[in-house]
């Protein structure tokens, strides 16, 4: 259990990432969007756990009535495709049909699954451990096994799922498992239901990267001017990406210029002053007024009361409301859906993968190891800022505000960039108006990059808990033998240290494999060596 609930903490720092990503796409999207476009999977379950209770229920949306009663001790994954998994005691993935909860589906054929990405359009990819990831059905019944070389996948959308190669590489396979575009991209978002998606296809440390729009067979339609525009978020919508020009967000076609916005926010609501908005579909909008949420349609009508202190869509007609600590299901005129009392719940989000259950040891250790040498660490010497490093692309101060730290996601490698300071503060002229970095906080424009603050260091954390025991310490050893090849020393308390004074520090806890490379040798601390307990 340990070891399950440190991969939880591990995992929910990140999870802030990949839920920016989301928020930012709806959020955007309520000047450029509809239904489809904020819930692309719809699902008419959720997740939660009952008012003095602490296991999970699963509650059916559209008649509020509980499918599951305290029925599992750890969180379900969200119901996509009448389908969902949930970690067992033994850390392991056991996954269920939403129309019998209490049959495991995996139970037929005794499977024993590790990661798992959600099912869409009857289909799933899962890891079991010490083997190559698999395309699965509904059934369990392997589809297909994928190339050893593939580090993770994620859900299938449109046919098509995006991987992860151990060169770096991303590229997308079909259900059956084949490759339909080749992982020769340095990065690649999925494809959403316009069937397009951004890709990179320039080296990964080159700072002049080309990222180019392709369609569902990888065709590329055209390159983006990254100079001109500033990704914000890497889905397009109805037919258009919005992206960031100057200090305006302007919305892109399929071949990249500049379209009217195709459902602009109405003026009424625009006009009432409110905190926040926020589009949930049907022409309705969240907004915040002084300390408390409802929602409004285009003309600004109150559709459900301002009394609510929390107030999140769950689907276009359903939301969760609360007044206080105790959260119930609402519909789109402030109706009471069924009588459940719940104090959390799981929402629908992208962020489930399915990683690998064995590494190339060779190949992984020299690609860490491509990252530094005995001068800099991800292209940044002693002495870089933030404005040195190129980090912004993509990103907004909003999200950085009172934070020293830049996290870069490529499972199952974590990257982070250390500073010394604030990356970004509030800004005193802050915009009225403006598009907001995550569901109720920080304005867009209210805040600014401190371009001066200094790189400390950098913190690798490589995901191996699937991997075979003894994965951990085999990378240190193959590591260590090799750090003389990047001009280290081997110091006496474990760590090594080049002539230009940088130390780097090895370790392992809980499946997750540790390295810190630091600029100043003082602030160099040892990482625990801790081997998995399963």
């Amino acid at each position: 259990m340990a070891q399950k609930n440190n991969r939880k903490q591990f995992f929910k720092h990140m999870k802030k990432i990949y839920t920016l990503i989301v928020v930012m796409s709806a959020l955007l999207l309520a000047s450029c969007g509809n239904e489809k476009s904020i819930y692309p999977e719809e699902t008419k379950y959720l997740p939660v756990m009952l008012q003095g209770s602490d296991k999970w229920s699963i509650l059916n949306i559209e008649t509020g009535e509980l499918v599951a009663k305290d029925a599992f001790k750890e969180v379900p994954s969200p119901v996509v495709d009448d389908m969902f998994w949930v970690y067992n005691e033994q850390g392991r993935i056991d996954i269920y049909n939403v129309t019998d909860c209490k049959n495991k589906v995996n139970k037929v054929n005794k499977e024993n699954y590790g990661s798992a990405t959600s099912f869409s359009e009857g289909y799933a990819i899962v890891s079991k451990p010490g083997e190559p990831l698999q395309v699965i059905n509904k059934q369990c019944e392997t589809v297909a096994q994928l190339s050893p070389s593939v580090l993770s996948a994620s859900m299938f959308r449109n046919g098509r799922a995006l991987i992860h190669t151990d060169l770096d590489r991303y590229g997308f396979i079909d259900v059956k498992g084949d490759t339909v575009i080749a992982a020769n991209m340095s990065y690649a978002a999925g494809f959403n239901e316009d069937n397009v998606a951004l890709a990179s296809f320039s080296e990964v440390n080159d700072s002049a990267k080309v990222v180019s729009v392709i369609d569902i067979n990888g065709k590329t339609l055209y390159d983006l001017d990254t100079e001109k525009y500033q990704i914000v978020t890497p889905y397009y919508k109805l037919g258009v990406l919005i992206v960031a020009k100057k200090d305006s967000m302007v919305c892109l076609d399929h071949q990249g210029k500049e379209v009217a916005n195709p459902h602009p926010t109405p003026k009424k609501v625009l006009d009432a002053g409110y905190r926040e908005r926020v589009y949930t579909g049907n022409d309705n909008y969240i907004a915040i007024k002084g300390d408390r949420m409802g929602l409004v349609d285009k003309d600004n009508k109150v559709l459900i009361p301002f009394e609510y202190k929390f107030l999140q869509n769950i689907s276009a007609t359903r939301f969760v409301a609360g007044k206080d600590s105790v959260l119930f299901l609402i519909d789109d005129h402030g109706k009471q859906v069924g009588k459940a009392k719940f104090v959390d719940f799981k929402n629908y989000d992208i962020e489930s993968q399915a990683v690998r259950g064995y590494i190339n040891m060779e190949v992984t250790a020299a690609n860490l190891m491509s990252f530094f040498d005995e001068n800099m660490v991800c292209g940044a010497q002693k002495g870089a800022n933030l404005m040195d490093l190129n980090q912004l692309v993509g990103v907004q101060p909003a999200q950085y505000v009172g934070m020293k730290q830049i996290s870069r996601p490529m499972p199952p490698l974590f990257y982070t960039y250390i500073f010394d300071s604030d990356i970004a503060t509030m800004s005193a002229d802050a915009a009225t108006d403006s598009v907001p970095a995550d569901s109720l906080a920080v304005p867009y424009q209210s805040a600014k990059f401190n371009y001066d603050a200094k790189l400390r260091g950098v913190n690798f954390n490589f995901v191996v808990v699937e991997c075979a025991p003894g994965t951990e310490e085999r990378l240190c050893q193959m590591i260590s033998g090799a750090m003389g090849t990047k001009g280290f020393k081997l110091n006496s308390d474990g760590s090594f240290i080049s002539n230009a004074g940088n130390v780097v520090v090895m370790g392992y806890e809980h499946g997750v494999f540790n390295l810190n490379y630091y600029f100043n040798a003082a602030e160099a601390k040892p990482l625990p060596r801790v081997s998995r307990s399963i």
